[in-house]
């Protein structure tokens, strides 16, 4: 019998050696097992659990210590980090439970002690690098690239060469970074005596394959006093974190330490448009960061500063709401969508704040809002991967039905990444709408390019 409150190898902090330790592994992992075995509140989440649940219901009297290491590898691999079965556990640190569970990240553990022993494939090591696949395929090539994603011949080559399925919805590239454009754009405005100093972080995605929302962004947060500024930034690290290439993912978050520290010393808050992206900085980064340092002086100096950083960071419409607490959110709205379906992101509700973007949606007047709280099941890469595509629709299954149901007029969603999901799963024509492309189009009146319903005065 598992002594379940025996935490001696509950250990999530990478810079304790016996997290890296298989056996210890092992033994956390058996310990959660039992435990789930025991309660099976998630068995309707990611494909993680009822293999797990199955797996035990074939042994006598449910045993974990007869699972086969086999059934352990597909457990782990099933687990595509959205978090939610850490968002509703009775169990966790969170609630002080003396069971101090933690699914997802030893999940994150077991990832990284088998990319330590066995290396990163290929495909990782090319799915992780959003920021060298979005230099590569921004520009005049951008077309072509588009092109190629929409044609069964090409698709079928990268599935053979990549492992990327054929049929997956993919996101596409632009003649023009918001980085590029952000430049240009603040040449032409410099003059800005806004009081709310913000960075904002863009992240890999916007950048490159979306640059009209980190437009609208700026848009609604000068509309709200703010002085805007999007220093050198990179990809947030996460996708390095889930496929356990360490190396790759510190490097990602040290150079964004480095280039927005000097901000948070001035006192800017950082703003983040995606929110694995923000939760990224807000919660891995000081978990993370140390192991940047070569010694105990290093390490210490690196966490600190990504605590700075994590302080300093809200999502976007965190931040905006907070001005809306403090009576400084601008109102001033000119059109009107009617009705709106929002999903809620995995990775929002894992940050406990709300849901600040549904709530400030909820400001325009005469408009109604739906909520929708399932899974999408894209989950960064996970769902592009060949042999998990159909399950992330299956996974998704829930959203999509969900927000068809509600009829609204537009459907929004935080997660740039779950709206590629959402609109193929429901077969919508375009990609549902980020919030503050909300935001900024009822800003506008219709022949300004908001919605087609004025707002009267």
């Amino acid at each position: 019998m598992i002594q379940q409150t025996n935490l001696e190898n509950a250990i999530y902090d990478p810079k304790n050696p016996k997290y890296w330790d298989r056996e210890s592994l092992d033994k956390e992992l058996l310990r959660t097992f039992d435990i789930c075995h025991g309660c099976r509140m998630c068995f309707n989440y990611c494909f993680s659990f009822p293999t797990l649940f199955n797996a035990l219901d074939s042994y006598a009297n449910g045993d974990v210590y007869k699972l086969t290491q086999e059934d352990k590898n597909k457990i782990i691999e099933e687990c595509y980090h959205c978090k939610l079965c850490y968002v509703n556990c009775p169990y966790t640190d969170k609630d002080n439970h003396a069971f101090n569970l933690n699914f997802p990240a030893l999940m994150q553990r077991a990832v990284h002690i088998k990319a330590k022993e066995e290396g990163i494939s290929f495909r990782d090591k090319i799915l992780e690098n959003a920021d060298l696949a979005g230099k590569l395929n921004t520009g005049l090539i951008s077309k072509i690239v588009n092109y190629s994603f929409r044609s069964n011949f090409h698709r079928i080559i990268i599935e053979k060469i990549l492992g990327i399925h054929r049929k997956k919805l993919m996101p596409e590239f632009h003649l023009s970074s918001f980085g590029k454009w952000f430049k240009k754009y603040k040449k032409k405005n410099q003059n800005q005596n806004n009081t709310n100093k913000v960075v904002l972080f863009s992240t890999c995605f916007v950048n490159y394959n979306n640059p009209d929302i980190g437009k609208d962004a700026v848009f609604v947060l000068e509309k709200n006093q703010c002085n805007v500024e999007h220093p050198k930034q990179n990809c947030c690290g996460m996708p390095g974190l889930n496929t356990g290439d360490l190396k790759f993912a510190l490097k990602k978050m040290k150079n964004n330490i480095k280039n927005l520290l000097p901000y948070v010393e001035q006192g800017y808050k950082i703003l983040v448009i995606n929110p694995t992206c923000s939760m990224t900085l807000k919660h891995e980064y000081p978990l993370y960061a140390g192991l940047i340092g070569k010694n105990q002086n290093e390490q210490e100096d690196w966490t600190n500063k990504a605590k700075k950083i994590a302080e300093a960071t809200r999502d976007i419409h965190e931040f905006l709401w907070e001005l809306k607490k403090q009576d400084q959110f601008n109102k001033d709205f000119k059109s009107m969508p009617e009705s709106v379906a929002y999903h809620a992101p995995c990775h929002l509700r894992a940050q406990w704040k709300g849901f600040p973007s549904r709530d400030l949606i909820r400001q325009i007047p005469n408009t109604q809002i739906a909520f929708v709280a399932e899974c999408s099941g894209h989950d960064g890469t996970w769902s592009m991967k060949k042999e998990h595509f159909e399950e992330s629709l299956a996974c998704g299954k829930k959203a999509f039905e969900q927000l068809k149901q509600k009829n609204a007029n537009y459907i929004t969603t935080d997660c740039p990444l779950a709206a590629i999901q959402l609109k193929q799963g429901i077969g919508l024509q375009d990609l549902p709408m980020h919030p503050i492309q909300i935001l900024a189009k009822a800003y506008k009146t219709p022949e300004e390019g908001g919605f087609s319903n004025s707002i009267k005065e």
